[in-house]
Order: C-alpha cells, then structure tokens, then sequence
C-alpha cells in the first residue's frame, strides 16, 4: 500500500509471503527464516489475536492495515490509606512542645503487558515524625527547635526476572520492568532565635541534615538481547534494507517491512550482559541486585537583621553559608575518573580547534571515605548566600507626589535580592552508579553494525527461545574479577555510557525583585511586580567524547563547515561528478581514500573514478554520506573515516559517546505581574492577576533526567550556546481571575434578616464563587529525524524545516 497514493505505477495492495517465498527474497541469509523466531511469534499472534487496526495499527492512514495491535482492557486499583495524629503540651507558661506523625500505606497498580503476565505494583510506606519546642526566654528573646524524621520506602515490582529477549518493533512478551526498592531516611534539625532589640529585630539559626539513600535495584540483574533492524552492518541495516527496498518499492511501507522480516529472520543484532560486582571487585551470580546506601550530610548557618529603620522604612540583610558534604557510599562502591571529564573536554575541544586531536585514555578508580580516597566529585565550600530588602511606604502629605502614591501609607515599594545555592548530589550518585559501566554494577554491551545476515562470517547469533542465555553469545567475555583502577580498552568499540564530572559544584541563582502597592477608593488595591533570575553552574548532561569538529591547520576549515558544504550539496541532489574538491577533505585524507573505503566491506562502494577522473577525496566522502548512509547521518560518515584510515581523527579510541553530568547549565527568567484585588463591603472579592513571564535555558530537565533524555541532554556541547532557548517549560502569559459572593440571604442580611437558627441553617451562608484561567501554550519542541546522527554517535539530531508544511 502507499500513503500518497500509487508510486512508480504500483497499485496500493497487501500481499502474504510464506517462509520459503521469504527465503527467495533473501537467498544469502545463512538459514534462511529462523523457524523457532516464526512459531514464537506464530504462538503470540495466535495468543493475542489482532483486535486494532487504528490506534496501534495503521488502518488510519491509507497504508490499509499493514500492521495492527492487540488491546485489552486491565485494572488498575489503587488503595491510598493516610493516618495522622498530634499531640501538644504546656511544659511550663513559657514553654510548648509538639509531637506529630504522619504513616502511610499505598498501593497502585500498573497495567500488565498481556491480560495473563504479572501486572507490576508500587507499594509506598512513607512515614515521618516532626518534634517542637518552643521557649520564650523573655520578651525580646525566643527560641524554636524542630526535629523531623521523615523516611519516603518504596518498592516498585517487576514483571520479570528473567532475561529481557524481543522482537524489536515487533513483539515483548513482557515489559521486562525491574523491581526496585528504596528507603530514604532524612532527619533534620533547625533552630531559631529571634532577639528584639530596639529598632531591630536579629534572627539566628542553623539547619542540619542527616540524609541516607538505600536501595535495591535488579536493574543491571539480568541481559538483553533483540533483533533490531537497524543494528546490521553496512550502514543503519542496509544487509536487510536493500533487499526490502528492492522487494517493497513504495516508501511508506518500507521500515514496516524490514521490521517484521528481522523479526522473522530471528537473529540478534544487539544484545547486552550485565554484571554486578562486591565492592572487592569480585563478580556476582546474574540475577543478582545492586544494593547501595548513598549518604551526606548537609548543613546550613544564617544571621539576619530586620531594621526598623523608620515608621515607614525597614531594611533587611542576612547571610546564609551552605556546606553539603559530597554523596559518598557508605560500603566502598564508589568510582571516579582520573582526570576531571570537563578537563578532558576541554583538552579535546583544544586539540580539534589546533588540528591534533586529543585521545587521553581515561581510567576509573575506587573513590571515597570507605576505601580511604578522595570524594567522588569535589567539596564546593564557596556557598555564601547573602541576600538584602528594604519596605518603603512613602508618606507624602501634599503635592503630585501625595496624589500618586496616597495618604496614610496607601503606598508600599517592596524589593530585594538574593544569593541562593541548589542542592545536589543524590540523584547524580545514583544515576552514576548505575550507569557508570566501569563500575561495580556494569555491562558489556555488543554494538550495532557488528553483525550481519548474509555472510556466515559475520552472521549474528540465533534466537532460541524467551529467557535464552545472553553470555554464551559471541564476544561476550564474562569477567572473573574487577581490576583497580578500570579502563575501557582503546578498541574503538564506539561505546555508549554515562558518567559523572569530579567537577561538580553547587548550582547558583541571582534573584532580585521589585513591587509598587497602591490602596485605591473602593477597596481597591492594585499591585504590579517585576521579578528577575539568573542561574549558572546549572546540572546538564554533555557528552564530552563528542566527535571532534577538527580544524585542518593548512586551510584553517574545520570539520563542520567542510561537511556542512557537501550536505547542502546532498539535499539539492548535485552528482558526485560535479562536486568541486574541498581543501579540508584534501589536506587531511590521502588520495587514495576512495580504494581505502572500497577495501572495508561495512563501507563499499565508491567509484575509483567519476567522470573519467580519479575520485577525489571530497566525492569520496560526498558518496559516503550521500550513498552508503541514509540522509544526514554524519557521525556514521566520520566512523567511516575513522576506521578506513586507522586513525582517531573524530572518535575517542574508548567511546562512541560519554554523556556527563556536568555543572555547565545556565538560564535567565524574566516575569512582570500585575494584580488587581476588590472587596466591595463584606460580600463580594474579586481578583485579577495577570504574568507576562520569559524562561530561557540550554537544559530544561531535572537531574532525574536521563544521561541521554533531551530534556537535560546537550546534543552538541562543542556548540552549546546553540541550545539556548525558551524552556521547556515556558509559559509566555497567564491569566487568572476569581470572584467570591456572599448571597445576602439569611440572619442580618437583606433577605430573611430576621430568621431563627433553624431557618439561618438553611437559608444562611450560601455564596457564589468562580475561578477563570488562561494561559499560552508551552513551545513545539522541533521532531527528532528518523533515525538520523548529524553531531551525536547515541542522540539523534532535530530536524529543521526548510519550506512550508504542504498535502501530501
């Protein structure tokens, strides 16, 4: 079929083909269709009989039911139980106390993959005590302490355990969902002491925390192993592409096609071990958890003077000072790099720029108080915070100042600024830990392009069954023992992990802020703001092994406008015959490249000659980014490059990407607020308020965020300036207004003044209320190209539209 109607002739249609007519198609697969891939599938499609054309299937569009989905329906209750008590005392006239306990018992469930596999729970067991005491030393001085214990225990339930083995695109037979559970204890304790004296009133205190992280995780327990069609050598799958294409000649369904036939050729094109480790180093059983108990502690000290300077006048100044000890865990399982991961980004970033690329191995290492080593990330102890504000009301008696700011303090100007610091750490710990493949839980993971389907030299490893072992598969090599330090070998493996920056500091925010208040007649008060927030040092993720943009020293080109040249020579379909020779491509390739990319098989071909001419090194790398790979895939073109000429000119021998937590993240918000409140007598309110606000950031998310979630993720740190732009979260404009009015019926009102308690029961007390909101929307995000890798080796690239949207 074809969504826009008939292509080259051919009539839109649905056509069956048994196994042997697709084993005609693809006569080179050794084996042909794996048949214990078609009767697993055979088993679900009987199982889980088609119901859905539409939602999950493509009967919407005119690709008449190529494909369609099983639904079902599932419940999913909750039970929510909350249990509060308190309990206050008078020890003595001058002293309080308080005790209070909030317990509680949740339990949701999720829906399950299928209506008979297990449907995962979230049991939730968060419970906290707060104790208080109150002393009044003397008129001028009082004291409050406050203790809490609060201790947020969860256990999310998995739906498996076993390994995760799919059809990708295809078919799950489970969500593969790991149980996790977590227990974090916090206690705190604050004190306060205000002491009045004279025209000032001084405040002291501190706030200290005792946090601990527990969990256990089954994450990294078990491996994985899928057939993907995008994973087979030869560029993005082209061992099943080009025959699909042949065979499918309309675009649209295309992917579809190669989709279920690498399923049915049911060989794994990707798979990944996982193992965990003793903080020895020594190996666990698979199927083993990672247990870990992440702690800090963090504390905090203030001093503040609120000056009653005049009746009208009040000035406030304060400091704070924060010093959070960094995340350590408590039992060793702890790593950092040898150099600092923004050192070495920075270094490469200088060897590109001067034309020698830098490829500094780096290794990790045991870290923390356990194993007697420095901290994982570094102490930040610059966290001053001062802040100030003043309070004026003018009390101007006569002239236009009197007459625009009012009498008997009608008027207030409020503003301030202030220094504050973002606590960190947890979150960053724990994602490191389970994402740092050189630490104590990690992973082996085999890249895509390593296999193929139509050579037995290279063919890649059968599906037998759900559950089948992944570490007998090729080139899994299981380790007996963990070796301190660990490194990645320099294999240019292009792998893709997370980790984390030793160069860490504290978020810091500059907010300040101003307010005009004026009382109007009529009781109304009208108030407008402005308020005003810059951060840097913000937590974004960056991949610091990001391909180099290598600057050729002859030419002074460097990579991105070389390339950039030839892809905007590939979107206007110039043939290779009337590409112009570029120095940069010139300069650093020998002559000889088009016969170096033909003697690499995951590469070939491209002519030796092109229009009687010997193929220059610039339509070489024009037919590898135009011919053997699909669309702007750059990344695929530089690994190309890399591995037919054996050098690292792009690529760091150890990764195909990094993504790091760095404190790289800046941003800048702007609002103004104008609000509007009447209270006309006793029965009617009403307000007005309205924000015309501005978010500006390079890095949206929170540090929950995955090392590669776009949210977080800066796709291209080399030009990171290129992601600054409004929020996520951005909202231009908000509208709200509310009224509340008091009907005037019952005892002492209009109607029914004189009803008795009985009749005032049910006549009295009734009101009106309304509420009205509106806003603008948040911004489009740009779609992320199908399958296309311009900068990033892991992320792919966002489009960008070159001319108006049109009908198909």
């Amino acid at each position: 079929s074809n969504q826009c109607g008939t292509a080259g002739g051919v009539t839109p249609s649905i056509q069956t083909l048994t196994t042997a007519q697709l084993n005609t198609i693809f006569p080179n697969i050794p084996g042909g269709m794996n048949p214990l891939a078609a009767a697993a599938l055979g088993q679900a499609a009987a199982k889980y009989p088609a119901n859905d054309f539409g939602l999950t299937g493509d009967s919407t569009s005119a690709n008449k039911l190529n494909t369609a989905g099983f639904r079902f329906n599932a419940p999913t209750p909750v039970t929510l139980n909350s249990h509060v008590g308190r309990f206050d005392y008078n020890l003595t006239s001058k002293q309080q106390l308080f005790v209070r306990t909030n317990i509680i018992y949740d339990l949701t469930s999720l829906a399950p993959q299928f209506p008979d596999t297990p449907a995962p729970k979230i049991w939730s067991h968060p419970w906290g005590t707060a104790i208080g005491h109150t002393w009044t030393i003397s008129n001028t001085l009082v004291n409050n302490f406050h203790y809490g214990y609060t201790r947020e225990a969860f256990t999310q339930q998995g739906d498996s355990a076993d390994n995760a083995i799919t059809f990708r695109f295809i078919y799950s037979p489970l969500a593969f969902s790991r149980t996790l559970s977590r227990k974090t204890p916090v206690q705190n304790f604050v004190d306060d002491l205000s002491w009045i004296r004279g025209n000032h009133t001084w405040q002291f205190g501190t706030n200290i925390r005792v946090i601990r992280n527990q969990r256990t995780s089954f994450n990294n327990a078990f491996d994985a192993a899928t057939t993907n069609p995008s994973g087979y050598s030869g560029g993005a799958g082209a061992s099943t592409s080009t025959p699909v294409n042949t065979f499918a000649p309309i675009t649209s369904p295309r992917s579809i096609v190669q989709n279920a036939v690498t399923a049915l050729i049911g060989r794994f094109s990707g798979y990944t071990a996982n193992f965990t480790f003793n903080n020895d180093g020594t190996i666990l059983t698979s199927g083993s958890p990672t247990q870990r108990n992440f702690a800090t502690e963090e504390y905090e000290w203030y001093g503040q003077d609120v000056w009653k300077f005049k009746s009208n006048l009040t000035l406030t100044g304060g400091l704070r000072y924060s010093l959070s000890r960094p995340i350590y865990e408590t039992k060793g399982f702890e790593m950092k790099s040898n150099i600092p991961l923004s050192d070495l980004f920075a270094q490469r970033l200088a060897g590109a720029k001067a034309g020698t690329p830098v490829n500094t191995l780096i290794t990790f290492d045991k870290s923390g108080s356990a194993n007697n080593r420095p901290s994982m990330y570094n102490w930040d102890k610059n966290n001053f915070q001062p802040r100030v504000a003043v309070a004026w009301s003018p009390a101007f008696k006569h002239g236009l100042l009197g007459r625009f700011f009012g009498k008997e303090s009608q008027s207030v100007l409020r503003g301030g600024f202030a220094i504050t610091n973002d606590q960190y750490g947890e979150q960053l710990a724990v994602s490191f830990d389970l994402n740092n493949v050189v630490g104590f839980a990690s992973s082996q993971a085999i890249p895509v392009n390593t296999f193929c389907t139509n050579n037995a030299a290279c063919v890649a490893p059968l599906f037998t069954g759900f559950g089948q072992a992944v570490r007998p598969l090729p080139k899994i090599v299981v380790p007996t023992k963990l070796n301190f330090p660990n490194l990645q070998p320099a294999d240019n493996s292009r792998r893709i992990e997370a980790s984390l920056d030793s160069n860490l500091v504290a978020p810091i925010n500059y907010s300040w802020n101003f307010t005009f208040e004026r009382q109007l007649p009529k009781g109304i008060l009208v108030q407008a703001s402005y308020l005003g927030r810059y951060a840097k040092h913000l937590i974004a993720a960056r991949d610091v092994m990001a391909l180099n943009n290598l600057v050729d020293p002859k030419s002074g080109m460097d990579w991105y406008t070389a390339a950039t040249q030839l892809e905007i020579l590939r979107t206007q379909g110039v043939p290779a015959s009337a590409v112009q020779q570029i120095p940069y491509f010139a300069n650093l390739f020998p002559s000889t490249l088009a016969a170096l990319i033909n003697a690499n098989s995951n590469f070939c071909c491209v002519p030796t000659t092109v229009g009687g001419q010997p193929t220059t090194q610039t339509q070489a790398v024009y037919f590898m980014a135009a011919a053997n790979f699909f669309g702007n895939d750059w990344t695929d073109t530089q690994d190309g490059l890399d591995a037919v000429t054996g050098r690292n000119l792009f690529f760091h021998p150890q990764y195909g990407a990094l993504s790091t937590y760095s404190s790289i993240g800046h941003s800048w918000y702007d609002a103004g607020t104008v609000s509007i409140r009447e209270r006309l007598g006793r029965s009617l309110t009403m307000d007005f308020n309205y924000t015309l606000s501005h978010s500006l950031d390079d890095a949206s998310g929170a540090q929950t965020s995955g090392a590669y979630n776009y949210a977080l993720f800066i796709e291209n740190p080399i030009r990171q300036h290129d992601w600054y732009a409004n929020s996520d979260f951005d909202i231009r404009h908000i509208i709200n207004a509310n009224a509340i009015w008091e009907l005037p019926f019952g005892r002492g009102r209009m109607f029914f003044g004189g009803a008795g308690k009985a009749a005032d029961a049910i006549v009295g007390g009734w009101q009106l209320s309304s509420i009205f909101r509106w806003n603008s929307g948040l911004p489009a995000s740009a779609p992320i190209d199908d399958a296309r890798w311009a900068t990033n080796w892991n992320a792919q690239s966002y489009t960008v539209r070159v001319q108006p949207f049109g009908a198909c």
